[in-house]
């Protein structure tokens, strides 16, 4: 009986670690790891993800300041998933990165940098913020 609780636990502890593998995978999505990466912009861990209902576009003015237009997806369901990104700023600071999916598309993303204004950045600034001394070359 005692041999077979083993055996049992073992088993049971074996497919909790595959589950979490496969969990890991699915923090960050290929397709949200290429997307930055086209940017060249690397992930280090996931922060949060929310859903939201796009009811009013103008007011996610994040979006609008990193020149992403939500008009065509008012009034639909939006997940917006934010990463920390390994690179960081001169100061040492983290850099995130918002990513907006609907129905599993990755429609667009933004950048934001912590305690500096305006905080937000276009993904493809990269080389604009090494260039102002924002974060290292």
């Amino acid at each position: 009986m005692v041999k077979k609780m083993i055996v049992y636990f073992s088993l049971c502890s074996f497919v909790l670690l595959i589950g979490c593998g496969k969990e890991l995978d699915e923090e960050n999505p290929e397709k949200h790891i290429e997307y930055l990466e086209s940017f060249g912009w690397h992930i280090k861990d996931k922060k949060s993800k929310e859903t939201e209902l796009i009811n009013n576009w103008r007011n996610y003015v994040s979006a609008r300041d990193a020149g992403i237009d939500l008009e065509p997806y008012n009034n639909k369901e939006m997940d917006i998933i934010t990463y920390v990104l390994k690179e960081k700023q001169k100061t040492g600071k983290e850099i995130h990165a918002s990513i907006y999916e609907i129905n599993g598309d990755v429609i667009g993303g933004y950048g934001r940098l912590d305690d500096f204004l305006p905080g937000v950045f276009s993904l493809m600034d990269k080389e604009k913020l090494k260039m102002d001394g924002i974060m290292n070359q």
